[in-house]
């Protein structure tokens, strides 16, 4: 047994030697470990980023009101944003974002 004990410290030793070997001659002849990616695992890990910053973006984007929604198709299709009552509201409400007072108030 004790033959088997020394035979398994010798054998890893051995590779330890030929490990440390191989780091040199690599290091000599200019070899390193590297990868390389092909271009479609480029655009595959770019599209991800992109699916995800998209994905970051909608999740902070509120949710769509459907009731709104159609309050708006509905007035749209009676032709309320035609009207001189609708106008007024719109001119008013632009006039003020833009700091101009509204002629009609005193």
């Amino acid at each position: 047994m004790r033959i088997n004990a020394v035979s398994q410290s010798y054998s890893a030793e051995l590779r330890k030697i030929e490990n440390a070997k191989k780091v040199e001659k690599d290091q000599k002849t200019g070899k390193t470990d590297k990868s390389e990616f092909s271009a479609g695992a480029k655009r595959l890990s770019e599209t991800k980023a992109q699916f995800q910053a998209i994905e970051a973006s909608l999740s902070v984007q509120p949710e769509v009101r459907m009731e709104k929604i159609a309050e708006v198709r509905e007035k749209i299709e009676n032709g309320y944003y035609n009207t001189p009552e609708f106008l007024e509201k719109l001119t008013n409400k632009l006039m003020n974002e833009f700091g101009f007072k509204d002629p009609n108030s005193k």
